[in-house]
């Protein structure tokens, strides 16, 4: 793992590049679904328009809250899950959880992520997500949602 893609990195405080690149492909609020009786702006990029239209069975985008060392927020993408998840449209679905992991050793979860079991606590039933933004760049699916 390089310096730019870790935890710590500061590039996007100090690189106009990211926000060049938002400037020049934004994201627009393609619909709003509801998940768990809230409602999440879903905002997709034309990069991720143009790459959802190729795709013959829908893209399965999970919104993960990660209790661990730290809480992180993650947005993963799979072809197939047994996530509960709600529809968008028929290229995709998107299902938010809270989870937890077995311990806390950093070096185990900066390079793997380790889950232990859905976290059903008071305090993460209680958050939900507002919006999800989804994109396309470089040949990988990237996403990032605020609650």
């Amino acid at each position: 793992m390089n310096l730019q893609e870790s935890y710590f990195s500061f590039s996007a405080a100090y690189n106009p590049l990211p926000l060049f690149d938002r400037w020049l492909n934004p994201a627009k609020l393609s619909n709003s679904i509801t998940i768990r009786g809230h409602l999440v702006a879903i905002n997709i990029t034309r990069r991720a328009e143009k790459q959802l239209a190729l795709r013959t069975a829908p893209l399965i985008v999970e919104m993960q809250i990660y209790f661990s060392c730290v809480v992180k927020k993650r947005v993963l993408f799979h072809e197939s899950s047994d996530l509960e998840t709600t529809e968008v449209n028929d290229k995709m679905q998107v299902g938010f959880r809270a989870v937890q992991s077995n311990s806390c050793d950093p070096v185990e979860f900066a390079s793997n992520f380790p889950i232990k079991q859905p976290f059903e606590t008071e305090g993460a039933i209680k958050m939900h997500p507002k919006s999800l933004t989804v994109d396309y760049k470089h040949g990988q699916w990237s996403g990032e949602f605020t609650i």
